[in-house]
């Protein structure tokens, strides 16, 4: 798969304009406006029926937007089908860990280069045998390689997730999309994913959206919060400046 260049740090790299999305009568989305810069790690958080998830999701080609601008590096991302979002390097991770559980965490890893590779019907020994440097490499570089021959039906939960945040690093992408990649972890689990993740992805530049409830893994990793509350975006700032939003904590924390 040919890499989408990355711009330059600090150049707006994605620009969400009037985005909108309904669900019979409930506006999901209305009228969300978003500028991420390149390298950024940006966090979008809010109360549940926000609209975060649904905006990942049109994002990453799960839903159809109903109105509005997505263009990402340059290129209109509104409405493409995810293996074409895909294609113009925004990777993607769900919820719910989305690996195949009764292969192992090679094949899983194998499929996922493979599949970045376009070439899903030529499978010769020779291609095999000259990914499995680079298999091998991303599972070393997620600290699974010892895992290697292990089903992963047979792994931990947060070993899974880190398969699976691997396995999406394997198409090279220039934009993560993350939806609450630590849900359903334990305290150190969750901190220890997201110092793995943050590594990562500034060690291969990419720049990070992702959805996440633990206030404290937002204020850990986000370089800036993006607070949205009933389908549009209620603030935006810097950690320190979003803690001490009084009316953020009213929304979000429960603070008046």
């Amino acid at each position: 798969m040919p890499e989408t260049p990355a711009a330059p740090p600090g150049e707006t790299v994605l620009t969400v304009s009037g985005l909108r999305k309904s669900f019979g009568r409930f506006m999901a989305l209305s009228g969300v406006d978003l500028k991420v810069r390149a390298g950024e790690v940006r966090a979008i958080i809010g109360p549940n029926g926000a609209g975060k998830t649904t905006l990942i999701n049109v994002l990453g080609g799960q839903l159809a937007g109903d109105a509005g601008r997505v263009v990402f590096a340059g290129k209109n991302l509104m409405n493409k089908y995810p293996h074409q979002v895909s294609a113009m390097g925004v990777g993607r991770t769900f919820q719910i860990s989305s690996t195949f559980r009764r292969m192992t965490v090679y094949e899983n890893m194998l499929s996922a280069h493979n599949a970045a590779s376009g070439r899903w019907f030529s499978l010769s020994t020779a291609l095999l045998r000259k990914m499995h440097g680079a298999v091998m490499e991303d599972l070393e570089s997620i600290h699974l390689a010892e895992l290697a021959g292990r089903v992963v039906d047979d792994i931990s939960h947060g070993d899974r997730k880190r398969l699976e945040f691997g396995m999406v690093l394997a198409s090279r992408p220039r934009l993560l999309l993350l939806d609450e990649p630590t849900a359903g972890m334990g305290l150190q689990e969750r901190h220890d994913l997201i110092d793995l993740m943050l590594r990562e992805i500034r060690e291969r530049k990419i720049t990070l959206l992702f959805v996440e409830h633990d206030i404290d893994i937002v204020f850990r990793a986000a370089d800036y919060i993006t607070v949205m509350a009933n389908g549009k975006v209620f603030a935006e700032g810097l950690p320190g400046e979003i803690s001490d939003n009084q009316e953020v904590q009213e929304i979000y924390l429960g603070v008046k």
